[in-house]
Parts: C-alpha cells; sequence; structure tokens
C-alpha cells in the first residue's frame, strides 16, 4: 500500500487545529520543528527498487546504486514512494506542495546540480532545502569497452609471430621471438602504455617456448623477488626463472624432461614430465622449486601442451579450481578442469551448439574468468564464446566482444590485471606490427558508491 505521509500529515495537522478550537482548550500543544528527510524512495524502475541515502549534513538524497543506462526516459514520469517528514514539501518555484500522488518530472535530478526541494516543518517556521541527485550508468554495463590501440615498437620482417604477454610489477611486458632465435622483451606501465616503451635484451637460449612464459604466485610469507616470478621452459625440457623480467636462471632440478607449465595452484607449480619410462605425467614442484613430485597421474589423450592458458576461479563453496585449454588439432575445443587432485575434460557430449568450434575461434584458444563467467577466444579474432560453468558454450553477438579493427588469423596473447583490465596483444596479419588494446567491462569498472 502506498504511504501518502504528506497528504495524511497535512490533514492531520488541519484536524487538530480544528478539534482543539471546538473544544476550547486551554492546553498549548508545540508543532514539531523538525525539517528533515527522514526516507525517500521512488516507485520501481523496471522491477527494481534503488536505495536512496540521505546525507543529512550536506542535504542530498541520492541513490547508492546507478539506475541502469536509458533510465532518463523512465525518471521524467515516475512517482515518489516514500518522502517522509514531518511537515510538507514543496518544489517547483518552492511555493507549491508537492503531491507524491501525482507523476513527477525528475530528469533535472540526473544532471547538473539536481533537483531542489524546501522541506517545512510542522511549525510552519522552520525549513531545509534538500538536492535530489539521481545517478544514472552513462555506459552499458554489460559492454566491453576497448581503448585506442597502442603500437609495439617491435615491427620488422624479422619479428617471428611468437609472442606472450605478461603484468609484472605494475608493467605489461610482452616477449617477441625474432625467426634469428633472439627474444627481445619490451615493457611499459600497464596504467600508460601510450607512455613509451623500454626494450630489454633477454639472456634465454634460443629454444624457449614463449608460449609457456607464465607468472607463479609464491608463499605469501617469502621475500619479495622469492614470492614472485616468472618461468618459462624450453624446447628441450628445461625451465627457467626470473625475478626481473630479463635475467634469467636455470632451474636445474625442475630442468630435462618438462613438457608442459600448466599453472601456479595453491602456491604450487603444476607441469607434465616426462618420466624414466617415456609416460608423461602430471607433477608438482616442491615449494622452493629444487624438484618434480614423483608418481602423478598419467597425462590422459587430448590434454593440451602447448598455448597453455588457464583460469583460476572458486567454486560458489570457495573451493579453488582451475579451467584450462591449449593448442588443439580437433574440431572441437574442450576446456579440461582442475579441483586440486584430478584433472577432468569438461566435454558436455552433446550437440555442437554446446562446444567452441576451432572454425570459430582457432586452434590456438586462450580462457579466462571474467565477473562471474568464462570466456574464450582464438587467434580467429571473430568470435568470443562464454560459459557459466565452464561445460556448455555459447557464442556472443553483442556486447563482449573483441575489437572491431583486428585482424584475422593473427599472433596474440592475453594477460588481465587486479583491475579488471584486459590487455591483448596482437599482430598485424602479415607479423610486421604489433598492437596492445586495453579494455574492461564496463561495469567492473563502475565505482561502488
Amino acid at each position: 500500500m502506498r504511504r501518502k505521509f504528506l497528504s495524511l500529515i497535512v490533514s492531520f495537522l488541519l484536524m487538530s487545529i480544528a478539534i482543539s478550537s471546538c473544544l476550547g482548550s486551554d492546553d498549548e500543544y508545540d508543532a514539531s520543528a523538525d525539517p528533515t528527510v527522514h526516507a525517500f524512495s521512488l516507485d520501481t524502475i523496471r522491477g527494481v527498487n534503488y536505495h536512496f541515502a540521505i546525507d543529512q549534513l550536506n542535504r542530498l538524497i541520492y541513490n547508492t546504486d546507478s539506475l541502469p543506462l536509458g533510465a532518463d526516459t523512465i525518471i521524467d514520469s515516475i512517482r515518489i514512494d516514500t518522502f517522509f517528514v514531518t511537515g510538507y514539501v514543496t518544489s517547483g518555484e518552492l511555493d507549491t506542495i508537492l503531491n507524491i500522488e501525482n507523476y513527477q518530472d525528475l530528469s533535472g535530478a540526473a544532471s547538473g546540480n539536481g533537483l531542489r526541494f524546501r522541506v517545512h516543518a510542522a511549525d510552519m517556521a522552520t525549513y531545509r532545502d534538500y538536492q535530489l541527485k539521481i545517478n544514472i550508468h552513462r555506459q552499458d554495463p554489460d559492454s566491453l569497452q576497448w581503448e585506442q590501440p597502442v603500437m609495439l615498437p617491435a615491427g620488422n620482417n624479422s619479428i617471428d609471430k611468437v609472442q606472450k604477454s605478461v603484468l609484472w610489477d605494475g608493467n605489461l611486458w610482452v616477449y617477441v621471438h625474432s625467426f634469428a632465435g633472439v627474444l627481445t622483451a619490451y615493457h611499459a606501465p600497464a596504467d600508460r602504455l601510450e607512455s613509451g616503451w623500454t626494450e630489454e635484451a633477454v639472456n634465454l637460449p634460443a629454444d624457449v617456448d614463449i608460449s609457456s612464459l607464465m607468472r607463479m604466485e609464491g608463499e605469501a610469507s617469502a621475500p619479495l623477488e622469492e614470492n614472485v616470478c616468472l618461468l618459462v621452459k624450453t624446447d628441450g625440457g628445461d625451465v627457467y626463472r626470473s625475478a626481473d623480467g630479463v635475467n634469467w636462471t636455470l632451474l636445474t632440478g625442475l630442468s630435462g624432461s618438462v613438457e608442459a607449465l600448466l599453472t601456479c595452484y595453491n602456491d604450487e607449480l603444476i607441469g607434465i614430465v616426462e618420466d624414466e619410462n617415456g609416460v608423461s605425467r602430471f607433477a608438482v614442484a616442491a615449494s622452493d622449486l629444487s624438484a618434480w613430485s614423483s608418481g602423478g597421474e598419467a597425462v590422459p589423450e587430448g590434454f593440451p601442451r602447448e598455448h597453455i592458458y588457464a583460469a583460476l576461479f572458486q567454486t560458489s563453496n570457495l573451493l579453488e579450481q582451475v579451467m584450462l585449454v591449449g593448442a588443439t588439432d580437433n574440431e572441437k575445443i574442450i576446456p579440461w578442469a582442475f579441483d586440486g587432485h584430478t584433472w577432468a575434460e569438461m566435454d558436455p557430449q552433446t550437440s555442437y551448439d554446446a562446444y567452441c568450434l576451432t572454425s570459430q575461434l582457432g586452434y590456438n584458444p586462450a580462457i579466462l574468468r571474467y565477473g562471474d563467467q568464462f570466456y574464450m577466444f582464438g587467434e580467429r579474432m571473430q568470435d568470443i564464446c562464454t560459459s557459466g560453468s565452464g561445460l556448455a558454450w555459447s557464442r556472443l553477438e553483442e556486447k563482449f566482444l573483441l575489437p572491431d579493427n583486428i585482424g584475422a588469423g593473427v599472433s596474440y596473447s592475453l594477460a588481465m590485471d587486479g583491475d579488471n583490465y584486459l590487455y591483448l596483444v596482437a599482430s598485424s596479419p602479415n607479423y610486421q606490427a604489433f598492437y596492445v588494446w586495453r579494455g574492461r567491462l564496463n561495469k567492473l569498472g563502475f565505482a561502488i558508491q
């Protein structure tokens, strides 16, 4: 039932005066001198109630959660559900009593300084002015917004198509491998890519597998230089570690038979290692990266070993899990999930509509956990697929899309920072130029009121 505060209060005051006069009472009653707003709300907007806060110090009424994009055409004719005061309210030129039973044009509250209301106390002498400010999203919260790309100063005919990007100490690092076997790293501040790139020569062997490069988080109690590091493997099965992105050292205890570096799970490095019998097994590295565990589960057929992308996430019951994809030669792209014990193939074994296909994405997919969804795309740069569980996938056709000026069939890599920014590094189709796009889903960048 709609609360008719203003009309009830005014009627009560008039009745009280009339009764007092008729009875000829000698008692004196003091009317309230309280000119404050105690509660304010609007009618539902697209079926949702938006909470309004009242800043009594600054005399401001505002909504803590912004109204959806396009609500301008709703608030130009809307009812005020609650405007709780002990007296009455005037609006307009502040000489018109506000009737909340009527539809109001509150569009002025969404721009400039908002709308002004005057709250009069019941004593008819005291008043206070309030500003109504209605916040409305000016961007579609569900759209992925990309900034203008920045060119990486690495474009020439000697550049191979292999490259990998990683966020490191507030900088985006991009490692590019040349046909001559020279590895070069470029880095720039992640939030100011246009400010310029620094070029670094990297002391890694020529057979380094750049696609295997990953960042590892160690134990929180360890010193910074030991807690965070970069790891990469070579085609020969060796593993190298770096604490600064430029200087690398061979990890002898992990080297010799490594087929893949998969992910860092609960501060532990997980990889694929060939045992003495030639069997590929999952292995966990010791916390000091001195050796691999032995006797792990044999790697099932079809498990990816190259171009690995792993997305760490928490389940609804706060369990840490991993969703992983990698290079494939199959028609269907099937992720693998890890719960801390075993790897499971996320194959829904249903119609093609439930899969990401290499014909749509490419043979080198990347996966990320973003917001509360999984997303996957590949070197074809034409489609993005999404899934809530990682099992059944659907193709997106609007809002969450790749940059529209990116080429198809390119070399690419992907990184994400703690502020929900995505960094997409992609070459031109002829690999003679590399560009970096920075983007974020609008709603993940909205400030919490």
